[in-house]
């Protein structure tokens, strides 16, 4: 299976992969995966070099969500305010190309291969269509 995208939402410990294909290879319908408790975790601690990434360009961010689209090559970054000072809105950062992308679309590949892994027996689980059975 190949994921299109994911989304971690750190804030609500949960993570949604939207694969793009299925197991057999073909395009994928149907909602998304979601992962929580165990799985969640586990997709956590597979994107820690992802995030330690992201912390090496601003030191001390706090991620509240990440993104990545694998079609548009695109990663989203909702980030927790730092300071007491600091506007209490949270703060999204895009990164669409670039040498940012070049270190972060890697990892955020092989971050992909274990959701993948973590979001194929979800996927099996799930009551098959009708018209497919």
């Amino acid at each position: 299976m190949q994921i299109r995208s994911f989304k971690l939402r750190v804030a609500d410990h949960h993570v949604r992969v939207v694969p793009m294909t299925d197991a057999a290879g073909c395009p994928f319908a149907g909602p998304g995966v979601d992962l929580r408790g165990e799985r969640a975790a586990q997709a956590f601690a597979a994107a820690g070099p992802l995030f330690e990434a992201l912390a090496s360009f601003e030191p001390g961010v706090v991620l509240r969500a990440l993104s990545f689209d694998f079609e548009r090559e695109r990663l989203l970054a909702t980030l927790s305010p730092t300071a007491p000072d600091a506007d209490p809105r949270p703060r999204v950062v895009r990164i669409d190309g670039g040498p940012a992308l070049q270190i972060l679309l890697p990892l955020a590949a092989v971050l992909a291969t274990t959701l993948a892994a973590l979001a194929a027996p979800v996927l099996a689980e799930r009551p098959k269509d009708p018209v497919e059975a």
